[in-house]
């Protein structure tokens, strides 16, 4: 069966030029002009408009964006460049360079949208529902963007299509940016093409799955509850099963087309450049995850590392191929802290060049809709049901080896045993975190669980043996000095997230 990947080479001030393969790179290149009126009227231009949020959305999902979130977890620690962003555990936003980067492309991929947005409905060479299906496939990644932004800046300026040329606009509140993404989803999940139009654009499933995760936030535990179900009914997806820790490269690996696993990657591309720059932070270039396979072939800032003292890996039962996936005991040398260091070693590349892996962004994996499902159902029935248990049942027998649709007494959690809501909330967030470390999604669901004192709050900081104090200003990162410089509907006093 052949795949198209979507990939966008590069994005000019003249024109877009994109990349489409089958099985191998073929290219075929179209430059367009992006005058107001000749662009977005065909299928071409309309994919070339879909190919350039997904192009700056690579850079936004980047080695910062990864890195920032999975230090502040219970589970890491930073090291090298990332160690002035590091409070006892949580991440120090007065370093906000980096993350002022990522809100500039984040911003950046949602202008792009809004511009397309403005102009699909007078395009004058495609049907109505080709129209309908890129403007859903636009508005699915203005309200993945805005998700985030939403989550890690809170309140922000909702920049639309119809307001885009405002160059001052307040900051919108947090219900309202929430109302926003809302519906920008469900439209999505109603006119998205069922099988996604390419590998790396999204389909009906990826915006039911990102809108049933919306929906935890909002508490509308019923929606998600159904929307996920439907996505786990569509038969679309599976866990891929595995014996051996290598058998996950078929969810992570390098130069992986796609997975059964996989709602919406970004992908990656060797061929034009747009490599992901991640790995080379939780790896080193000497480290073998097996004999004779280096993670990198090339130099790795192996800036993150965890402390085989915590109590999530230490108590992690080594039995669990998720262990052997995600933790490699390292000794870095004496500025480190020898036998108890350890890369994140979920992604690797032996064909990097450099810094660049070529290994797909997993933004959204048919184990977040198992994760998803399992707590809305618990929360939707006021205790946990048979279904909230099998969804974790799935995950943990695939992550010893085992068939994950075939009860298994070996290794299956008991109801009996989780017969109550926070018994099952606090057997859902081991598992979340077993099954997606290193996935930069872990701090965000604690947070949302109002977990994040419980678990953070008591991490050890294996440096000076004290315990985390979370403060104010590590529930939401800086807003960039840049955005009230140049918005001047925005006042530094009044508008700043707390603590800066």
């Amino acid at each position: 069966m052949k795949f198209k990947i979507a990939i966008l080479l590069s994005l000019f001030a003249a024109g877009f030029m994109m990349t489409s393969c089958e099985d191998v790179l073929e290219e075929e290149d179209f430059t367009y002009s992006l005058s107001s009126n000749n662009f977005y009227n065909t299928a071409e231009e309309a994919n070339a408009a879909v190919m350039a949020p997904l192009d700056m959305m690579r850079l936004a999902y980047n080695s910062n964006w990864f890195a920032t979130l999975e230090i502040q977890t219970e589970y890491c620690y930073p090291k090298g460049v990332y160690t002035g962003y590091h409070y006892n555990g949580i991440v120090n936003s007065t370093h906000e360079t980096r993350l002022a980067t990522n809100w500039t492309y984040l911003y950046r991929a949602i202008s792009y949208c809004n511009t397309a947005l403005d102009k699909l409905p007078a395009a004058n060479a495609m049907s109505a529902e080709e129209i309908a299906t890129y403007t859903a496939e636009l508005r699915f990644l203005r309200a993945l963007n805005y998700f985030n932004l939403v989550r890690h800046w809170g309140a922000v300026p909702l920049r639309t299509e119809e307001n885009m040329t405002d160059w001052d606009l307040p900051k919108s509140s947090v219900d309202e940016i929430y109302a926003f993404i809302v519906e920008d989803l469900k439209f999505a999940s109603e006119n998205c093409p069922d099988v996604p139009r390419l590998v790396g654009t999204p389909g009906k499933n990826a915006a039911k799955a990102l809108l049933a995760e919306v929906y935890m936030y909002t508490k509308e535990y019923a929606l998600a509850k159904q929307l996920s179900e439907e996505v786990i009914s569509s038969n679309a997806y599976s866990l891929v099963s595995v014996s051996t820790v290598r058998d996950f490269d078929k969810v992570f690996g390098y130069d992986l087309v796609t997975s059964p696993e996989e709602v919406f990657y970004l992908k990656t591309s060797r061929t034009d450049g747009k490599t992901w720059d991640y790995i080379s932070y939780t790896a080193h270039p000497q480290y073998q995850i097996e004999p004779g396979k280096r993670m990198l072939n090339g130099f790795g800032y192996y800036t993150h590392y965890t402390d085989l003292r915590n109590h999530v890996i230490s108590t992690w039962d080594t039995d669990d191929l998720r262990y052997g996936l995600n933790v490699g005991p390292y000794v870095f040398g004496a500025d480190a802290y020898g036998e108890y260091t350890a890369l994140l070693t979920k992604y690797w590349d032996p064909n990097a060049s450099g810094s660049g892996a070529n290994v797909s962004i997993p933004l959204i994996r048919y184990s977040d809709v198992l994760i998803t499902y399992a707590e809305a159902s618990a929360r939707v029935a006021g205790a946990p049901t048979g279904e909230s248990i099998e969804a974790l049942n799935m995950l943990r027998r695939r992550g010893y080896g085992y068939n994950p649709s075939v009860a298994n007494a070996e290794v299956d959690y008991q109801l009996a045993d989780y017969n109550s809501l926070d018994r099952f909330i606090d057997l859902l967030v081991k598992e979340e975190t077993y099954e997606r470390m290193n996935e930069a999604k872990h701090w965000d669901f604690i947070l949302r669980l109002g977990k994040e004192k419980e678990l953070v709050g008591q991490y050890f900081n294996v440096k000076d043996g004290s315990f985390t104090q979370i403060a104010d200003r590590h529930y939401l990162w800086k807003i960039p000095d840049s955005e009230f410089n140049y918005n001047k509907a925005l006042d530094q006093g009044k508008d700043q997230n707390p603590g800066y």
